[in-house]
């Protein structure tokens, strides 16, 4: 049995919900739901919001969390099982490069962009602290072992890539900022960049051919700050 989302089910590679989506069950407002919806308009409330259940997933022999990054339990469990179906596909071995960063670990990156590549280009690239999906402990940067392309656009066109663009609704994920959608999201097209919404959602929006949460929801688009 695997824990996904709040729900105890036999098989998450199997799970269709039988059901209509009840899109009032879980907030989009509050931090603490999966279905949170952080953008440049949208802060976390509260802003310097800590997730109370965070554990760092384990993937056993594979060494998929080398460097020990945490995810808010769930999300964990949901990583594992989407790394185990990975490489049990033949895809590769899922690499967690980042995951939950505080308040605090969110201002020194949005900084070091900065400095790097000028105010413009450095927030294309790293949220304002407050504003980061990673600050909720649902989102994680990933890569695959000996593929490169890391925590670069063409990520997407690797064979893990691919099979995670195709495959991660099946354990809760979505690609949370797809291609020709910078419009909307306010940031570049990163198929390296996952984050948890449960099961139920990624799979409702997966039949629903809507990639982005805020047409989903249909929320303003969140181009800026």
């Amino acid at each position: 049995m695997s824990l996904v989302g709040a729900v105890l089910f036999p098989s998450v590679t199997n799970f269709t919900p039988a059901y209509a989506i009840d899109l009032t069950s879980n907030s989009i407002a509050t931090a603490d739901s999966f279905w949170v919806v952080v953008n440049k308009q949208r802060p976390l409330d509260p802003i310097q919001y800590i997730p109370s259940d965070l554990i760092t997933p384990r993937f056993g022999g594979l060494n998929s969390n080398p460097y020990g990054r945490k995810l808010r339990k769930n999300a964990a469990y949901a990583a594992i099982e989407l790394a185990k179906a990975m490489n049990k596909d033949g895809k590769g071995v899922l690499v967690i490069q980042s995951a939950y960063r505080s308040y605090t670990e969110q201002t020194a990156v949005h900084n070091r962009e900065i400095s790097r590549f000028g105010f413009k280009a450095g927030e294309a690239l790293a949220a304002r602290p407050g504003y980061s999906e990673h600050q909720t402990g649902l989102a994680m940067d990933v890569s695959a072992r000996g593929q490169g392309c890391r925590i670069r656009v063409c990520f997407g066109q690797t064979k893990a890539g691919y099979w995670l663009a195709h495959n991660a609704y099946k354990y809760g994920f979505i690609v949370r900022y797809p291609n020709n959608s910078t419009a909307t999201t306010g940031y570049q097209y990163e198929p390296w960049h996952l984050r948890f919404v449960g099961v139920e959602l990624a799979t409702e929006m997966k039949t629903k051919n809507v990639k982005v949460l805020e047409l989903f929801f249909k929320l303003p688009a969140a181009p800026n700050y």
